[in-house]
């Protein structure tokens, strides 16, 4: 049906963690372009799709494509288990209705096969939210994980506001508040504002978004009042993965 070779498994945690906070089952599918993932969160707050095209593969074999739905958390715990020697094969393991999941050592030649069983097969494709932004902005992945981080210990709501050349994270809590503002080149990458712009997130739901930031160098970001944040992390081998959330409104 399909063998796909990923190079540094390692490197592919970065990607199931993500799909994982997100919810705890998603759709996979393998496909004549290359691997594609959506994951819904419970309450639809929070969307994830995953795009790798064939190139991102060391080898990609697709005869038949597959799409169905399986445990992503089940898929974080083996792909968790690699080691930086490791590349990662995915087959279909007909027999048994499960994604066979292999880690090969490429030093000593030791392999290690697990298997997810597909819970459905050919689920509906999502797809992903037309964005009308007025504010898209970047910078490095590292500095958006900061931000994550320290409003942690602050609140629970992120406000972000946009005016001007100007780019305010906001947190505030019981006798707590947290502001940061950005503009190009401190610490922002790019910046373009459309009008004034601000909304409302949750911090726990941003916290997914934190998880590509071990592998991805950079981070785009888009929104609009009142509308959903979308965030866009490449990575070196051609994958993109983008997360929507969803605003906190009254």
């Amino acid at each position: 049906m399909f063998r796909v070779v990923y190079s540094a498994a390692s490197k592919f945690k970065y990607i199931t963690q993500t799909l994982a906070k997100i919810n705890d089952e998603g759709m996979i599918g393998f496909t004549h372009d290359g691997l594609i993932a959506w994951i819904m969160s419970p309450d639809k707050t929070s969307l994830a799709v995953l795009s790798a095209p064939t190139l991102s593969f060391d080898e990609y074999n697709v005869e038949e494509e597959q799409r169905f739905t399986v445990r992503t958390d089940e898929l974080n715990k083996i792909v968790k288990r690699a080691t930086r020697n490791d590349y990662l094969v995915f087959e279909y393991d007909t027999n048994e209705r499960a994604l066979k999941t292999t880690l090969v050592d490429r030093k000593t030649g030791i392999t290690r096969a697990f298997l997810v069983k597909v819970i459905e097969e050919a689920p509906p494709e999502l797809k992903e939210p037309r964005m009308e932004s007025t504010c898209r902005f970047s910078m490095l992945a590292e500095d958006f994980k900061h931000i994550i981080q320290d409003s942690k210990v602050v609140g629970d709501l992120i406000t972000i506001d946009s005016k001007d050349d100007t780019v305010t994270i906001r947190v505030t809590g019981e006798g707590k508040e947290y502001e940061w503002t950005m503009k190009v080149n401190n610490p922002l990458l790019e910046l373009e504002i459309d009008e004034h712009t601000v909304s409302t997130y949750s911090r726990t739901s941003l916290e997914a978004m934190t998880k590509p930031t071990g592998a991805a160098e950079n981070v785009s970001l888009e929104y609009a009042t009142n509308y959903p944040l979308k965030a866009v992390f490449s990575f070196p081998n051609a994958e993109k993965l983008s997360i929507y959330v969803a605003p906190v409104t009254e």
